[in-house]
């Protein structure tokens, strides 16, 4: 399934819902029938997409970043582990695109206190499926290992993380990152970089 496309910075509550059944799915998940799986050529690319997110994060490179995610994009980052609904369930963030438009405005006025100087990480990403769910639609699952460095010293997060991709004009762009903390009901600390 896919998410059906918002109004561009506005969720309503059919669009929660409807990404909460996406993520449902991904919970159930067992394993990805044959007729699921995406061509070579369209995996290829989908994992080339991550890789590229991946880099542009660690080189704080946030202008081309937000430039991966469509007009009606979502950035979630839930503080459970069970896929609680998110309208009753408070998410440490859950940002449409106009937000993440802003957040990345004000890392880079440079007086966001929380990131000076800004945290160094590396983002690694493996056990990369991608699911076919309709023909210019594709679900991505796969785990994730951070590493940070900031004035609060090294730490290491982990999980797994959940996109929806749409190939929009030839190519493909993030509609869904959901990043599921594998201790997101635990104090989180300064997560205020991008993950």
């Amino acid at each position: 399934m896919s998410v059906p496309g918002a109004v561009a910075g506005y969720f309503d509550l059919d669009h929660y819902r409807a990404m909460q059944a996406v993520v449902r799915g991904w919970l159930e998940l067992v394993r990805i029938e044959p007729s699921r799986t995406p061509s070579a050529e369209d995996h290829e690319a989908v994992c080339r997409l991550l890789f590229v997110e991946a880099r542009l994060l660690d080189q704080r490179r946030l202008d081309e970043w937000l430039g991966l995610f469509t007009a009606d994009a979502a950035y979630w980052l839930p503080s459970d582990v069970s896929g609680a609904d998110p309208t009753v369930t408070v998410s440490w963030e859950f940002n449409d695109r106009r937000r993440m438009e802003e957040r990345v405005d004000r890392l880079r006025t440079g007086m966001a206190h929380s990131q000076i100087p800004p945290t160094r990480t590396v983002h690694t990403y493996s056990n990369i499926e991608s699911i076919q769910v309709a023909p210019d639609v594709i679900h991505v699952l796969c785990n994730f290992q951070i590493q940070t460095a900031s004035n609060a010293g090294v730490s290491v997060r982990a999980g797994w993380n959940g996109f929806i991709l749409r190939r929009e004009n030839g190519r493909w762009m993030i509609v869904l990152k959901r990043i599921n903390l594998f201790d997101a009901d635990r104090p989180q600390g300064n997560n205020s970089f991008t993950l």
